[in-house]
């Protein structure tokens, strides 16, 4: 995150003529009311004032480590006590110390100088107090529009992910093939045509009543994912292969709709279809603490040439991974040894404690 006050030409001038504000009423005040000398005044001004401006500027990333959310209450607390410490001592000690360089032989101004430390230390801390609230609201300003930039652009993926699953999810050449299975089922096995149409109906009634903004448990979406393999299975036959292993207790975890469907229609586009042997699916589930691992690996044959596609399914998935999540490294995929293999990762935390970030 950029530094507040070098973000533009803008916040340089007010921070910068907000420091020389103050310098001016430092020396108005030490001159007029204390009958400083001219040229004391100034020095005392501009010298304190100027740490405490380079101070002001370093303090961002003290800030930027400290947010409450990031530390308990009393670390939080501590930090600061710690830092307030260090950048007092560090303020007066040094102004002190280029003071007494300069005016040692100034018997009258060292002695005020000594005797208004204490004034100078509770200046400090109330202009520590400020300058650090102004960097949180700053931070919270910043967190609310990134917020809002973010819930924006969800808004559109969803839309173009709504529309897309209309135009694209339902494959015409899928639908088309599928319909030319049935009908020479009809003459060849017709309780297997049967049980084919019923299988198509329930995976184009799962396709199209899913809202791309929900969630559903992966027992639901394994069982549109079976329906789907189901019917591929119908046209490539001993061709396809498919296996499922899943530990206990799997099946009720949270996970987005509609997000495993692009991945296996990506093992049949480019395993199945180019390949003259069996190709085998295997999809395998792991539970660890913080996560859970869906991995689809299949067979494919590298000599074939490859399959023509618009490539947004692995994309969008992305997309939405990093979206929802906020992690761009959910969805991992690798080619190895003739096995293309799709790894994603589902973290266990609630997604509304994400988008609450």
């Amino acid at each position: 995150m950029i530094h507040p006050v070098f973000q533009n030409l803008r916040s340089i001038c007010v921070y910068f003529g907000a420091w020389i504000l103050l310098a001016g009423i430092h020396f108005s005040i030490l001159f007029f009311q204390f009958r400083i000398p001219l040229n004391i005044s100034l020095a005392d001004s501009i010298i304190y004032n100027s740490i405490l401006c380079a101070i002001g500027i370093s303090m961002w990333y003290v800030i930027r480590y400290s947010m409450p959310g990031n530390h308990a209450g009393f670390s939080f607390i501590f930090n600061h006590f710690t830092s307030l410490l260090l950048l007092l001592v560090l303020w007066l000690g040094t102004g002190y110390a280029i003071l007494n360089l300069l005016f040692r032989h100034e018997t009258v101004f060292m002695n005020f100088l000594g005797l208004s430390i204490p004034y100078r230390f509770v200046v400090g801390i109330s202009l520590y107090a400020f300058i650090s609230l102004a960097y949180y609201l700053i931070i919270m300003y910043r967190d609310l529009q990134d917020k809002a930039r973010t819930e924006t652009r969800l808004n559109e993926l969803l839309k173009e992910s709504e529309l897309n699953m209309l135009k694209s999810q339902i494959n015409p050449h899928f639908l088309f093939n599928s319909l030319n299975s049935i009908s020479s089922l009809t003459i060849t096995d017709p309780s297997k045509a049967q049980e084919m149409v019923v299988h198509l109906s329930e995976f184009l009634r799962y396709n199209v009543s899913s809202n791309i903004n929900t969630f559903t448990t992966l027992e639901k979406e394994m069982q549109n994912i079976h329906r789907y393999l189901d019917i591929e299975k119908i046209r490539f036959g001993e061709k396809l292969i498919f296996e499922f292993s899943m530990e206990p207790g799997f099946s009720s975890r949270i996970i987005p709709v509609m997000i495993l469907q692009p991945l296996f229609e990506n093992a049949i586009k480019h395993g199945v279809y180019e390949s003259t042997e069996p190709v085998k699916v295997i999809t395998s589930c792991r539970i660890f603490n913080d996560y859970f691992e869906i991995r689809i690996s299949n067979d494919f044959d590298p000599s074939a040439p490859a399959r023509k596609g618009s490539g947004i399914g692995l994309k969008n998935i992305r997309e939405r991974l990093r979206l929802m999540y906020k992690n761009d490294s959910l969805l991992k995929t690798k080619a190895e040894n003739n096995v293309y293999r799709v790894v994603l990762t589902i973290p266990n935390k609630p997604i509304e404690n994400y988008l609450k970030q």
